[in-house]
């Protein structure tokens, strides 16, 4: 007889808490197996199930549930019911899970969620555990608040192993152990995988059955499991009681992250620097942790594009100061560092009446975050007060932060907002270096935004490239060459002047390998626009663009993206990412 190794692990957790083995317990010997419970309600079959009757044996059949088709989002808030039309099964099986997390761009991070949340039929032959896929992706991309409707949308009898493994990761990142542990459980019943019986490890640990853990641990090591060497020495500590010192938390994942928690071990800010969204987004909202660490963890993540900027504008405001600190924070600005400091200035910035004090005290803030972080520090912040500046009426009290007001608002991707306070900077700008400067670099992002209602004669683009030739004339080339791909992508001619200064350039952009690679991908992602197929052109995009996002982009790549968005309709998403590669590249 042979017996799965797995099943040993599953034992031996369902031994260690006591409990029956199976979904609902097991039936007593010789009883029979009730499908449907004798006395239930007539109402209680309807939907899915369904009965043949015409002998004495009643049979109930149970009609196939689609729980890939299954969605939050319908036609109108994500991408259409038919996106899925036409496309190929296995090559979105394939894709789905390489949609990557952390691209610092909150374009693709809204196209993936709704790619992944949109209900619609799909496509035929044999697609996978689509429900599992789209749930691993959610977390991976820091949307692991969507997780538990989507599962509820799909229905409980649709979980599937991966489903029930989010479910779990989802639980683990909330904090709330317990509960994950539950549905490990429940997992038992469809099967116990590697990421599955590593938590049921993680959980007889909490539970003090260190001799069933350790006989899992022994279980999965045997059969060639992948251990993470994090992994093994967060579960030492827990075996121990002894303290655990990690090095990173790069690749980690929610359980890794539970664990570390678990151990005590100190979640020191820097571990953040490279860690995966979900867990940045995780430790940002968990209270448990220290305020500043929570506040490190929320900027990374809006700057990563796993999470809004109004989450972090809350967080600053939910920080503890006193009454002094917060009338002086803009006569000590200098001397605070950090997210504290800057959460200071917000506050700071929320108590002032006069748009002229609200003003000082954000653009206070902008500086600081820059200062500190460089232009991730500033892409967060502006994200994060984005509403505040929105709020204040641009008007000639406040011209001076015309240039900070515009600059914000166009890293945070509200170029509306934005536009209204590019008259004062022209203005400005005909008496004021730095307020030309700040022109100069800023038109190109204004243009993509709004194409010909900006009009120029191709003398702007030339101002820009004489105003860069003088602050970074090295870069000058390749973020000539990014402009150029970007307006002719949208059809825009305005960068066209530039076109004999590119020539004449040594070439920046050649053919790599990457580039050779992802030929078959770029073939279809023309396909998929020529037909139509909009799931496939968005889930080609994301792919294509990868973990680096607009930012680190190909320039030709990128334009074949922004071309293929505005072919099924998603213009403004394209005008949108071409101002988030710009901003990354070219201020």
């Amino acid at each position: 007889m042979t017996v799965s190794i797995r099943s040993v692990v599953a034992t031996a957790f369902v031994l260690s808490l006591g409990v029956a083995a199976g979904p609902a317990g097991a039936q007593e010997d010789n009883e029979p197996l009730v499908i449907i419970p004798l006395g239930e309600p007539d109402n209680a079959r309807s939907g899915s199930v369904t009965a043949e009757s015409g002998s004495e044996l009643e049979v109930e059949v149970l009609e196939s549930v689609n729980a890939g088709a299954a969605g939050t989002l319908n036609a109108d808030d994500g991408l259409g019911a038919d996106l899925w039309r036409g496309s190929n099964a296995r090559a979105v099986a394939l894709l789905v899970p390489r949609i990557e997390s952390g691209t610092g761009s909150q374009v693709m991070t809204d196209l993936a969620r709704r790619l992944l949340l949109t209900s619609g039929a799909l496509p035929l032959g044999d697609i996978g555990d689509f429900l599992g896929a789209r749930t691993d992706r959610l977390i991976a991309i820091g949307r692991q608040d969507d997780v538990a409707g989507l599962v509820d949308s799909a229905g409980q009898r649709a979980m599937t192993p991966a489903a029930y493994q989010s479910e779990v990761e989802l639980l683990l990142l909330r904090g709330d152990n317990d509960a994950a542990c539950q549905v490990a459980q429940n997992a038992l019943a469809t099967g116990t995988d590697d990421g599955t019986a590593m938590t049921l490890v993680f959980c007889q640990r909490l539970a003090g059955q260190n001799a069933a853990a350790d006989l899992g641990l022994a279980v999965l090591e045997d059969t060639g499991a992948q251990l993470d060497d994090r992994f093994m020495a967060l579960d030492h500590g827990l075996a121990s009681g002894q303290a655990v010192s990690l090095d990173s938390l790069a690749g980690a994942d929610p359980l890794l992250f539970a664990m570390t928690l678990a151990t005590g071990t100190t979640l020191d800010p820097a571990l953040l620097d490279d860690a995966p969204a979900p867990i940045m987004r995780a430790a940002a909202m968990l209270d448990a942790l220290p305020f500043e660490t929570r506040l490190v963890a929320a900027e990374r993540a809006v700057a990563a594009g796993t999470m809004d900027g109004a989450t972090l504008g809350r967080l600053y405001s939910a920080a503890s100061f006193n009454e002094e600190q917060i009338v002086n924070a803009l006569s000590r600005a200098d001397q605070t560092t950090g997210p504290l400091g800057r959460a200071l200035l917000f506050q700071a910035a929320q108590r002032q009446t006069l748009p002229a004090a609200k003003a000082e005290a954000l653009s206070s803030l902008l500086r600081h975050a820059a200062r500190d972080d460089g232009q991730l520090g500033f892409l967060a912040a502006s994200r994060g007060i984005a509403p505040d500046v929105i709020g204040i009426v641009a008007g000639s009290e406040v011209a001076w932060f015309s240039g900070d007001a515009s600059m914000a608002l166009l890293a945070a991707g509200e170029p509306e907002a934005a536009a209204r306070w590019w008259p004062l900077l022209e203005d400005r700008a005909r008496n004021d270096q730095v307020a030309a400067a700040q022109a100069a670099a800023l038109w190109p992002i204004f243009r993509l935004a709004f194409g010909e209602q900006l009009a120029d004669d191709g003398s702007r683009m030339a101002t820009w490239r004489d105003a860069r030739a003088r602050i970074a004339p090295e870069r000058l080339p390749e973020q000539t060459e990014l402009f150029l791909a970007l307006m002719a992508a949208l059809d825009d001619r305005a960068a066209e002047s530039l076109t004999v200064d590119a020539l004449a350039a040594p070439a920046t952009t050649q053919a790599t390998a990457q580039q050779t690679s992802n030929a078959g991908e770029r073939v279809a992602l023309a396909a998929a626009a020529r037909d139509g197929r909009v799931g496939d052109a968005v889930l080609l995009s994301l792919v294509l663009l990868g973990s680096d996002g607009p930012a680190g982009a190909d320039p030709i790549v990128l334009g074949e993206v922004i071309e293929v968005l505005r072919a099924i309709d998603l213009g403004r998403e394209a005008r949108l990412l071409a101002m988030e590669a710009a901003f990354a590249n070219a201020i």
